[in-house]
C-alpha cells in the first residue's frame, strides 16, 4: 500500500469540493465528465443493493460523495446521486 501511495498523484475524487468541516468533505461529481468513477460507485453500491439497477447510464446524474480527509487524502465514506433540477424529466426506466 505505501509503495501505491507514493506512486499515485490522486488523493480526493474527481469534482469539485463542495463542503468541508473540519474533517469531513463532500465532492459533486458530474456522471458525464467522469462516468466511469461514477459507474464503480453504483458498482459498489450494488454489491450491497440487490434492487439497484442504474449503474451504466451515469450521465444524467450528479454524484455527492463524502468523505473522511487527513493528511494522506480524502477517503470515501458514502455517496448519493440526484437529477439536477435543470434536466428534462427522466424516462421512466430511471424513476
Amino acid at each position: 500500500m505505501t509503495y501505491w501511495q507514493l506512486k499515485c498523484p490522486v488523493k480526493h475524487p474527481p469534482g469539485d469540493e463542495i463542503y468541508r468541516d473540519g474533517k469531513i468533505s463532500v465532492f459533486e461529481v458530474d456522471g458525464r465528465k467522469n462516468p466511469v468513477y461514477c459507474q464503480n460507485l453504483c458498482l459498489l453500491a450494488k454489491m450491497y443493493l440487490d434492487h439497484k439497477t442504474l449503474y451504466y447510464d451515469v450521465e444524467p446524474f450528479l454524484f455527492y460523495v463524502l468523505c473522511e480527509c487527513d493528511d494522506r487524502g480524502c477517503h470515501f465514506v458514502g455517496y448519493f446521486s440526484k437529477v439536477p433540477a435543470n434536466l428534462p424529466a427522466l424516462p421512466k426506466a430511471f424513476r
